[in-house]
C-alpha cells in the first residue's frame, strides 16, 4: 500500500505546492496552468508506453524505476527557482507517476478478484487520501520547497523495498489485450463511460490543483490557511470515495449520483459566495465529498461493462479519459490568468453537471437494458 500512499503525495504535490512556490519565483496562473499540463503530459506518456516496459522490465523492475525516477525528481524540483525551467522537472516526475501507477496497479490485478477485493481496494483509497493529505500537512508545517527533499526520501524506501521482495509474480500480460474491441469502445455506452471519465477526472484534479489558491487570492488568507482548505478537501474527498458506495437504500444508484452532485455544486456555490473562512471550509468540504462520492459510480458502471479496462495502462478509447485529467487545471490556470480564480470553482461546477447528465443516461440506458432483457427472456 506504500505505493498508493506515494500516489496521493504525488498527486497532491502542484496543489499544495503552487502557495508555497511564489514566494519564491514570480509565476503568473497560465503558468501555473502550464506546471498541470507538463505533470500530466508524463503521466499520459507513461500510460502509453508502460505495457511494453513492463514486459521487459518486469514489476519489480517498472517500480524500482518508478520510485527511483520520482526521487530524483523531487530533488530536482526542489532545487530550481526558476518559472521555466522547474517545467522539465516536472515532466519527468509525471512519467514516474505515471509508471508508479502503472506498476501498482497491476500488483493490486489478481487482489480485484480475490474474496476481500472491496476491502483491499478500500484500504487503497485509504492509503492514496492519507498520501495526498499527509504531503499537503508536510509543507503546512514546513513550507518550503526543502520539503520536497524530505518526502524524496519515501521513494527511495520504497525502491528499496520492491528491490527486495523477489517474490513479486511477472504480470500475465496475455491476460488483458492492449485496446477494447473497436466494435466494443465505439458503442454508446462506450463513449458516454470515457466523457463522464473526462469530466469526472478533470473536476476532481482540477478543484485538488486550484483551491488552496482560491484561498488566497479570493479570500486573502495566508498560505497556512489555504493549504488547510486543501488538507480538508483530499479528506472529503477520500470519505466520498469510501463512504459513498456503501450508501444504503433502493435505486441506489440514481439516488448516489444526485446526492453526489447535488453535495458537490452545492460546495461551488458556497465557495463563490463565501467571505471567510467558515464558509469557504464548508464549501471545500461539500464539493470534496460530493466528487468522491461520483468516481466510484463509474468505475463500477465501467468495471461491470468493460471488465478488461485497467487504469493503469493505455486502454485505446478508453484512455482519452486521461485528457480530462491534463485539460481542466491546465484550462483553469488560462481562464483564471485572463478572467480571475472563481474559474477554478467554475470548472468543477460545469464537469460535475456534465458528469450526472452522463450518469442518468446510463442508469436509464441500463434499467431499459433490463427491462428489454427480462421481456425477452420471458
Amino acid at each position: 500500500m506504500g505505493g498508493f500512499f506515494l500516489l496521493g503525495a504525488l498527486m497532491a504535490l502542484l496543489g499544495a505546492s503552487l502557495p508555497v512556490w511564489m514566494n519564491y519565483f514570480h509565476f503568473d496562473m497560465a503558468t501555473a496552468g502550464n506546471y498541470f499540463l507538463a505533470f500530466n503530459l508524463g503521466i499520459f506518456a507513461a500510460a502509453m508506453v508502460s505495457r511494453g516496459m513492463l514486459g521487459k522490465l518486469g514489476l519489480r523492475g517498472i517500480l524500482v524505476m518508478a520510485c527511483g525516477l520520482t526521487a530524483a525528481s523531487l530533488l530536482a524540483v526542489a532545487g530550481i527557482f526558476s518559472a521555466l525551467w522547474i517545467l522539465a522537472p516536472l515532466l519527468v516526475l509525471g512519467f514516474a507517476t505515471g509508471m508508479l501507477t502503472s506498476g501498482v496497479s497491476w500488483l493490486m490485478f489478481d487482489a480485484l478478484t480475490a474474496p476481500m477485493a472491496s476491502t483491499i481496494l478500500s484500504l487503497a483509497v485509504a492509503f492514496f487520501g492519507c498520501g495526498a493529505v499527509s504531503y499537503t500537512l508536510l509543507l503546512w508545517f514546513h513550507a518550503r520547497p526543502t520539503s520536497l527533499q524530505v518526502a524524496a526520501f519515501l521513494p527511495v524506501l520504497l525502491a528499496v523495498l520492491y528491490w527486495r521482495q523477489r517474490a513479486l509474480g511477472e504480470p500475465a500480460l496475455q491476460a488483458m489485450p492492449l485496446r477494447l474491441a473497436p466494435g466494443t469502445t465505439r458503442s454508446p455506452v462506450a463513449v458516454l463511460l470515457t466523457l463522464a471519465l473526462f469530466f469526472e477526472s478533470g473536476s476532481e484534479w482540477a478543484a485538488g490543483g486550484w483551491i488552496a489558491m482560491y484561498w488566497i487570492r479570493r479570500l486573502g488568507v495566508n498560505r497556512e490557511w489555504a493549504l488547510f482548505g486543501l488538507v480538508l478537501y483530499w479528506t472529503a474527498l477520500t470519505l466520498g470515495k469510501l463512504l459513498g458506495p456503501r450508501a444504503p437504500g433502493p435505486g441506489r444508484p440514481f439516488r448516489l449520483a444526485t446526492a453526489g452532485t447535488g453535495l458537490a455544486l452545492f460546495g461551488c456555490v458556497v465557495l463563490m459566495s463565501a467571505v471567510g473562512k467558515g464558509g469557504a471550509a464548508v464549501g471545500t468540504i461539500c464539493l470534496g465529498a460530493g466528487l468522491g462520492a461520483l468516481y466510484p459510480l463509474i468505475i463500477g458502471i465501467v468495471g461491470e461493462r468493460f471488465p478488461y479496462y485497467h487504469p493503469g495502462f493505455y486502454n485505446g478509447f478508453f484512455s482519452l479519459s486521461l485528457i480530462g485529467g491534463m485539460l481542466a487545471p491546465w484550462s483553469v490556470g488560462l481562464l483564471a490568468h485572463s478572467w480571475g480564480i472563481e474559474w477554478a470553482v467554475w470548472v468543477p461546477a460545469l464537469g460535475v453537471a456534465m458528469v450526472y447528465l452522463l450518469l442518468a443516461i446510463l442508469l436509464l440506458e441500463a434499467r431499459l437494458s433490463k427491462v428489454a432483457s427480462t421481456a425477452s427472456s420471458s
